[in-house]
Order: C-alpha cells, then structure tokens, then sequence
C-alpha cells in the first residue's frame, strides 16, 4: 500500500512539474526582460570615479552624454573628441576669433549653445550657476582652480572635472587633463591617440636638438607675448614651452621669473638677441614702438641680420597646445635648420591641427593670413 501511495505520488509529482515548467519558464523570461530594463536604468544612474588633474576623486555617470564647460574647458573636451556631448560653454566660445583653433573649428556648434560663463581662464569669471542646473548637464569641465571646481560641484550638485594646462605642451598635466576628460565623456580611445602623437611629437622634437651644444644655440628673445593682455616688444616670457622643449637660449630666462615679464627696451639692447619671434597680433603696439625709436631697434643684432619672425600666439585664454607645437617646430627649424631640413613643416602644421582638432586648422589659418613667416618693419 505504502509502495502504490508513492508510486502515485510520484506520478502526480511529475505531472506537477509538466505543468508548471513552462509557466516558469515564461515568468523567467519576462523577469528577465524586466531585469534587462532595470540594468539599464541602473547603469544611467550608475558613477565611477574619474581622478581630474588636481587629483581630485569626482563620481560622474557612467554614460555621460552631456556636459558644460567653464573657463577654457572647452578647448579639452575638443581634444577628447567629445565636442558632440556639450550643451553649454561660454561666452568668449560663442564668438571665437582665429588665436582659438578649438572655438574656430566648431564655430557653428558653439554659436548655437546657450553659454554659461564669461569665460575667463585666469582672469575673475562669473558662471551662472542657476542655469547650468537648469540645464542638467551630466559633467561640467572647468580651468579654473580646484577650489573653484569644489565650489562649483558643491553649489550646483554636478560632478566637475579640473583641467589644468597654462603654458604647457608635453606636460603629464596636459595629458591627464585630456585623459579625465575623456573618462568622464567616454572617448578614453580618441584620448588614447592623441595623447600618443603628442608624445611622438615631444621624442621628436627632443631627438633632434638634445644633443646640440650650449655654445651652437643662438640667442633668442619671444615679444609682444600675450599674458592678461596685449604686450608690445617688451612682453615676453621666461620658461617659454617651446624654447624649453628645444632646449634653446632664451634671454629671458636670465630674469629669473618662470613665467609672462615685461622687460624694458634697454634690457632688450643689452641681450642683443640673434632671433626674434614677435606676436603678429599685436603688430599695432609694436610698430608704434618701433616709429618712436628707429635707431634703437635699427641697431639690434636680429633687425640688422633679418632674424625677425612672426608666428601665431599660442596663450590666449589658456594654451592652445596645437599652435605651441607648431610653432615649436617652426622656431626649430628656423634657429637649427640643418636639424630639422627633412620636416614638411606646412605638412607638419596640418597634422597636429588635424589631431587636436579634428580638423586642418593651418588651411583656415593661411587663407585668413595667418602664418609662420618672417617680418619686416621697412
């Protein structure tokens, strides 16, 4: 009797799970279309934490799809390769001007993004807290100082990434800026090239002049330099990136400073540089020095020999590290051409906009006038 009861058990047991397999299998495969749509969900809302250029530790989305920008933040989130995820920058990015090849190249996008800030880079800047809110970007990328990204990320609620870059070419703040910028935004793979080619370009560059005697380098003196303002022939830089990269004589240097310093023309005599690179666009200042005192500059070495050239500045509301490094090659190979005599430099100058930019900014720069060129004042 006990065997049949179990045998009958059994029976009805199975017959049980025939019944209620495929009633489960359904429930399981809605639950997991259920679960699909709840992961999703939770990856949008979902952090990781980037580590900005000031070591700061920010929790951002995972998927990131938007962001605004404060100060020259701009110029990076361009150099990630992200410029498709901004809906706000600033007012100086809705009205660029050529001495800003990132602003230029997507001059069309910008105008038509609301802006958010003044702008400034190292100048006092204002942003407008209320509507970044309103405008609910995922990230927001700031050049302004860690405190400010604190401030900003603490009033607004929206996780901000520090850039940090001033006067720098092949630096690890510059590749940490891009590199966070892209980790925030999700283009770490465009990040990854551009990085590569800049440090391509720094090996480069220092293989063709590290070798190159103290006694072989001729002196050089940057003017009219663009530093919180325009500068005339007095305004130049100590410590400037490209003289440092090529390991060239830079008369500043002997000020002492590390940075932007306004010397006096008698200063200037003293140097007697054999090269000048002068600031195109301040030519109005400079040849308005120039027309109050003839003999003097008549006298220096580098107005009697002709060593007088004129480049595209590359500071003007923060670094734009595309033209530093091209007119790093240029000054290269202009104060040591037999170093660089087999470099296309017209060929070189679109490569590096085309990488940073995305776009062949030195065919814009030509046909606006914009060149690496040397200069007259006769």
């Amino acid at each position: 009797m006990k065997r049949r009861l179990s045998l009958t058990t059994i029976i009805a047991f199975v017959a049980c799970l025939c019944v209620c397999i495929p009633m489960l299998t359904a429930c399981g495969s809605n639950s997991t279309k259920d679960a699909g749509s709840t992961s999703k969900a939770a990856d949008n809302s979902s952090t990781k934490t980037v580590v900005d250029a000031y070591n700061r530790k920010v929790d951002v989305p995972v998927n990131a799809k938007t962001a605004a920008t404060v100060g020259s933040g701009a110029r990076f989130v361009v150099y990630a390769g992200a410029q498709d995820k901004l809906i706000a920058v600033t007012e100086m990015e809705t009205k660029p001007e050529m001495n800003r090849p990132y602003a230029m190249a997507y001059k069309d996008l910008f105008a038509s993004l609301p802006a958010t800030s003044n702008g400034n880079h190292l100048l006092e800047t204002n942003v407008n807290a209320e509507q970044l809110m309103d405008l609910k970007p995922d990230v927001i990328i700031s050049s302004r100082s860690a405190e400010e990204c604190d401030s900003l990320q603490q009033k607004t609620g929206i996780p901000v990434i520090g850039i940090s870059y001033q006067n720098q070419l092949f630096t690890d703040n510059v590749y940490k800026s891009i590199s966070c910028v892209a980790q925030a935004l999700g283009t770490e793979k465009h990040a990854d090239q551009v990085i590569a080619k800049l440090k391509e370009w720094n090996q480069d560059l220092k293989s063709r002049t590290s070798k190159i005697a103290d006694a072989d380098k001729p002196s050089v003196y940057v003017g009219a330099v663009n530093y919180k303002g325009a500068k005339s022939f007095t305004g130049t830089y100590a410590n400037y990136a490209p003289l440092v990269e090529l390991g060239a004589n830079n008369v500043a240097d002997q000020t002492g400073q590390k940075a932007a310093v306004d010397v006096d023309l008698e200063q200037i005599g003293k140097w007697d540089p054999d090269y000048m690179f002068l600031n195109a666009g301040n030519m109005d200042l400079m040849k308005a020095d120039y027309a109050a005192n003839p003999v003097f500059f008549d006298g220096l070495k580098a107005f009697k020999e002709n060593h007088l050239y004129t480049q595209p500045f590359f500071n003007f509301n923060g670094t734009n590290i595309d033209t530093g490094i091209c007119d790093t090659y240029f000054i290269g190979a202009t104060i040591f051409p037999d170093k660089f005599s087999d470099v296309d430099l017209p060929a070189k100058y679109s490569e590096i906009y085309s990488t940073l930019v995305g776009v062949d900014f030195y065919k814009t720069m030509k046909e606006k006038g914009m060149d690496f060129k040397a200069l007259s004042f006769k």
